[in-house]
């Protein structure tokens, strides 16, 4: 009898146990239970969680972070296709799991991220030259995460970062940039001639300019000290001019006569009266 009561009991176990189920859920995952084709209220958390097998069973996603790598070729502004190297990261907020499971499915990574982030990166690509996608790697790579990080927010779904790891030329956009450098290095020592030369110009300019001032201004300080000394010489004969008078002419020449009398030689007078004029006819 007692045999009896314990193969009863173990067969009651094994049943139960059969109909009990358990789901193990992992660090960096959340899940949800479903019975009979509805979800249930709740989040639940790491560890073990039971459930009947019969009518109900439990759905786990993941909330680590999912990278996305991929190379793409999408199309420039004159039709050209560029090789693109991108990454992806993103993760889904926990309590967005139920709601991401009933409008998406498991497959939410590539129906909702991927999908949205080539069509977008299509996008923008086709709004740049091949030389500008090099140029403005740095905005093109914000402008995309920006965009997609919108699109996505509304399912739950967190966009972490977007990588432009590389972007590979065609070759006749290659050459195009060489051959544009160049000619931007010519132009540029061009300019630096033109305008080395046009320095000396406005020097040569300025210093004849100087040497112009300066023998402008010799020759005008020339010309006033030359009229400053005729203008003493005038002023030095005017001067002259106005003291001699008649009375002193007359003095002088008494003087004059004077002295030529008290002189050993023989002389001749002849005066008028006011002047004289002396003739010497002896010898000295």
């Amino acid at each position: 009898m007692k045999n009896t009561f314990t193969m009863c009991g173990v067969i009651l176990f094994l049943i139960a146990s059969g109909i009990a189920g358990c789901k193990t859920i992992n660090p960096g995952e959340v899940g949800f239970k479903v019975h009979k084709g509805v979800i249930q209220p709740g989040i639940l958390s790491q560890g073990r969680h039971h459930f009947n097998i019969f009518n109900s069973r439990i759905i786990t996603f993941s909330t680590r972070i999912t990278e996305y790598s991929t190379t793409m070729s999408p199309p420039t502004k004159e039709g050209l296709e560029v090789k693109m190297l991108l990454t992806a990261l993103f993760h889904i907020k926990p309590e967005a799991a139920p709601q991401l499971y009933s409008t998406v499915g498991t497959n939410y990574g590539q129906e909702i991220v991927i999908n949205n982030f080539m069509a977008i990166v299509r996008e923008y690509t086709m709004t740049y030259s091949a030389v500008e996608l090099l140029g403005e790697r740095e905005t093109i790579e914000q402008n995309i995460e920006d965009k997609l990080r919108a699109a996505v927010a509304p399912y739950g779904i967190v966009l972490d970062d977007v990588l432009v790891k590389d972007i590979d030329m065609p070759a006749e956009v290659l050459r195009a940039i060489e051959d544009k450098a160049k000619a931007d290095q010519v132009a540029k020592l061009t300019k630096l001639e033109l305008q080395t030369k046009r320095e000396q110009e406005d020097f040569d300019i300025e210093t004849r300019e100087k040497e112009l001032k300066f023998s402008l201004e010799k020759q005008r300080n020339d010309s006033l000290m030359m009229q400053i000394d005729a203008n003493a010489i005038r002023n030095f004969q005017n001067t002259i001019n106005s003291s001699l008078t008649d009375r002193l002419l007359k003095y002088k020449s008494i003087e004059v006569t004077k002295e030529l009398v008290k002189s050993p030689n023989a002389k001749v007078i002849i005066t008028d009266g006011k002047s004289m004029m002396v003739n010497n006819i002896g010898d000295k």
